[in-house]
């Protein structure tokens, strides 16, 4: 057995055989199948995920990515939109290395309907919902708004009030203040769609100026009203369940402690304090 990364790759021995069966089973040894244990975290993109998968030795990065963007295959396995991000559930998959990318792929997106099951009973409404604010399908909405939440929460307690300030956002509780403005958006546009200037010579995953004042970056709610293309990630069961579970509050504004938490604000002049405070 040995592992890589992180990764766990085993192989069934053959024990101590009698000579005859030894040397028919040895003519077979090549058809071992090597299986491996991939963990995919919360909030990885479809292009992490596919790195993971690689890396473990189940299926090349580019067939993964292929499956993934092919419209007719995702939109038969259920998905509501054109790829796959966002509907890779993460977990942890056991696979045979080298399997199909089809079948790499219709294995996550099943988890994701098995595991929230039970997050959504009861709260198909507050799907439905979600979809009539955006224009977009529910579902969709609610992955994608999940994915953000994910990118920007750290504890879980905080997941529902941080979805509870986007979808005042979103709804325009507050007309002044009414664009998402959620960083990563504009990160993650920068690897969906090659090429665009302000994303040359960024390095890592933190935004920076020209980033945010890019309007040609169709994910960055920076300059876009509304929700982002599409999901930002794979979000976790707690993210969520956040979406679905926010509270009613008047809060427009959060801002980072540094230790996790945040601080929410209901007014920008609350927020601009909070932000001198803390940053």
């Amino acid at each position: 057995m040995s592992r890589t990364r992180g990764v766990v790759i085993g192989a069934a021995g053959f024990g101590v055989l009698a000579a005859g069966v030894a040397v028919g089973l040895l003519v077979q040894a090549r058809a071992v199948r090597y299986e491996a244990r991939v963990v995919l975290r919360e909030g990885w993109t479809v292009y992490d995920v596919a790195t993971a998968l690689e890396t473990a030795g189940v299926v090349p990065a580019e067939e993964f990515l292929a499956a993934c963007f092919d419209r007719e295959l995702v939109r038969g396995l259920g998905i509501p939109a054109d790829d796959a991000e966002g509907f890779l559930f993460p977990d942890t998959y056991r696979f045979y290395a080298r399997t199909p990318a089809r079948e790499v792929l219709a294995r996550l997106v099943d988890n994701f309907g098995a595991k929230t099951g039970e997050v959504r009973r009861g709260r198909e409404a507050a799907i439905r919902e979600l979809g009539t604010a955006t224009g977009v399908d529910g579902e969709l909405a609610w992955v994608t708004l999940a994915s953000m939440v994910e990118a920007e929460a750290v504890v879980d307690r905080e997941r529902p009030r941080i979805a509870g300030v986007m979808w005042n956002r979103l709804v325009g509780k507050d007309p002044e203040v009414s664009r998402l403005q959620v960083d990563p958006t504009a990160v993650y546009g920068c690897r969906r769609v090659p090429g665009l200037e302000s994303c040359k010579g960024a390095e890592g995953r933190a935004p920076t100026r020209a980033m945010l004042d890019d309007a040609a970056n169709p994910y960055n709610t920076y300059r876009h009203d509304g929700l982002p293309p599409g999901p930002i990630g794979n979000p976790g069961l707690a993210s969520l369940r956040g979406v679905l579970v926010r509270p009613d509050t008047d809060d427009l504004f959060y801002v980072a402690r540094g230790d996790g938490t945040h601080v929410f604000s209901r007014t920008y002049e609350e927020h601009r304090k909070a932000v001198e405070r803390w940053r």
